[in-house]
């Protein structure tokens, strides 16, 4: 395996192995971010970086069904406020 080193389903990414901060961690560069994982004992680079990728998906997947579901409720309504105020009897 050569360093940095890409695996066939995961297109676009580019994986290290680097020892940071103590510990075999696989960086993964792509689509304009970096992200990093500690490898743990007995997987496979090529595991970790999938499993790094795919805790990557599916935060933006959340993200962005998030994002459509905010897009899809009415910009008119308010929320309820957390206030309430009730007209105070004048004294006379």
């Amino acid at each position: 395996m050569t360093n940095p080193f890409q695996v066939r389903w995961l297109q676009g990414w580019t994986f290290e192995v680097v020892l940071m901060e103590g510990h075999v961690q696989v960086e993964a560069t792509g689509f304009g971010i970096c992200l990093r994982t500690r490898m743990y004992p007995g997987e496979s680079p090529q595991g970790a970086a999938d499993r790094l990728v795919l805790a990557e998906d599916r935060r933006r997947r959340a993200l962005h069904q998030a994002w459509i579901r905010d897009q899809a409720e009415p910009s008119n309504v308010r929320p309820p406020s957390v206030v309430v105020v009730r007209p105070q009897p004048v004294a006379a």
